[in-house]
């Protein structure tokens, strides 16, 4: 049951991350840290255990954080709140099988091209 609930939260955050609703917004001058922290985490992890497909993870990045500077992703990324939102999902993504991560990763990549 534990399993089967971490897998469905994975498939959910990944599409809610790869949908690329950008953080950072022109009027709002930091990105919500532990939104940024949850999306990095997952998009990280997505590179990790799809690694064929990683540089397309990666480009997620870049659209997430887009309208941010590198300065102010950095401060962000230094807070309490990421770090522990962070350290949180990859705990928590290290619990799902790398199968079923891989498969949850690619199936979100394709289906928001």
């Amino acid at each position: 049951m534990m399993k089967s609930h971490s897998i469905q939260a994975l498939g959910l955050s990944l599409s809610l991350v790869i949908a690329l609703v950008p953080l950072a917004q022109a009027d709002e001058p930091l990105p919500d840290a532990k939104s940024l922290a949850m999306t990095e985490a997952i998009i990280e992890h997505c590179a990790k255990v799809d690694p064929a497909y990683a540089s397309n993870y990666h480009k997620r990045v870049q659209l997430v954080t887009q309208g941010a500077s590198e300065e102010t992703l950095a401060k962000v990324r230094k807070t309490d709140d990421y770090q522990q939102a962070h350290d949180s999902a990859v705990e928590s993504l290290a619990k799902v099988k790398e199968q079923d991560a891989k498969k949850m990763c690619s199936q979100a990549l394709t289906e928001n091209r």
